[in-house]
């Protein structure tokens, strides 16, 4: 029933988001909810947050404000667990890249440092401040919202169903401009990534009890590769992580056993993390069961 509830609820999403669409378009403001970033991306992200609140409230029987009020109530837990996750992401981010570099495949930038100004340093620390905000919002819409309202009690079978469903739906959302493009040789392999980041992110959020882990896994992923984008200090060699012509690492076999490995020690280290940072107690949805 929740499945088919969720579904429904995708669905009736296309109903705002198409309207913001259309009115981007009438008054020729040239922006679009498709777009990965700025004003565009914002309103999809506003339109979406506000119908899941709805949702959370009105039909799963959750209570948002009493939710988030938890961890308001125990910020030092929270913020503690943020940084510690953040820490652990971005030191395998940086082994990583050692790695690489060892093996030749990723080397540093002389011109990228040539180029380096304080302009660039500003426009690098507000892109990661927006890495910390964007990866709370998806958080808080795949794992907090749809992993655990699917997750409706604390069996193997429905914790399974329910992770990978929410790891799909983002996996499937990160291209709405063409969704049928994951099915091509080229796109397919992002997709792969994706999903593995998402199972990741499931797996930190359910054995920590906090997803202000799963942020900071997810903001130390995702702002290292901002950081290089936007300061051009490292040059990677995509054929020789498998990435054809593209330099998004997320398409790489690699990193899906790096992803894959994070998940696996955070599962073994769960004894340690969870009576350290865990805020809900189970993670799981008690409303509106079945």
């Amino acid at each position: 029933m929740r499945y088919l509830l969720i579904c429904l609820f995708i669905v009736s999403l296309l109903i705002p988001v198409l309207a913001v669409e259309w009115l981007f378009t009438a008054i020729g403001s040239g922006l679009s909810v498709t777009d990965t970033r700025g004003a565009g991306q914002v309103s999809l992200f506003v339109i979406v947050l506000a119908m899941v609140m709805a949702y959370a409230k009105f039909v799963a029987g959750e209570e948002p404000l009493g939710f988030f009020g938890r961890y308001l109530r125990e910020w030092k837990r929270a913020l503690a667990g943020f940084a510690v996750a953040l820490l652990f992401a971005s030191l395998v981010v940086l082994a990583g890249y050692l790695g690489f570099a060892a093996m030749g495949s990723v080397g540093w930038s002389e011109a990228g440092f040539a180029a380096m100004s304080w302009k660039i340093a500003e426009r690098t620390v507000v892109a990661l401040f927006v890495v910390v905000v964007l990866a709370t919002s998806e958080e808080i819409l795949f794992r907090v919202f749809l992993m655990r309202y699917l997750r409706w009690n604390t069996t193997i079978p429905v914790t399974i169903a329910a992770v990978v469903f929410s790891s799909l739906v983002f996996a499937a959302v990160h291209n709405l401009t063409d969704p049928l493009a994951w099915f091509t040789p080229e796109q397919f392999p992002l997709f792969v990534g994706l999903f593995i980041l998402g199972v990741l992110l499931c797996v930190t959020y359910l054995v920590t009890g906090s997803f202000l882990c799963a942020v900071g896994i997810h903001a130390g992923l995702l702002g290292s590769k901002v950081f290089l984008r936007k300061t051009n200090l490292v040059e990677v060699d995509p054929q020789a992580l498998f990435l054809q012509d593209s330099y998004d690492l997320r398409m790489s076999p690699i990193v899906w056993g790096v992803f894959a490995g994070m998940a696996v020690a955070i599962l073994l280290a769960r004894h340690w993390l969870y009576p350290r940072f865990a805020i809900e107690r189970p993670v799981v949805s008690q409303a509106h069961r079945g």
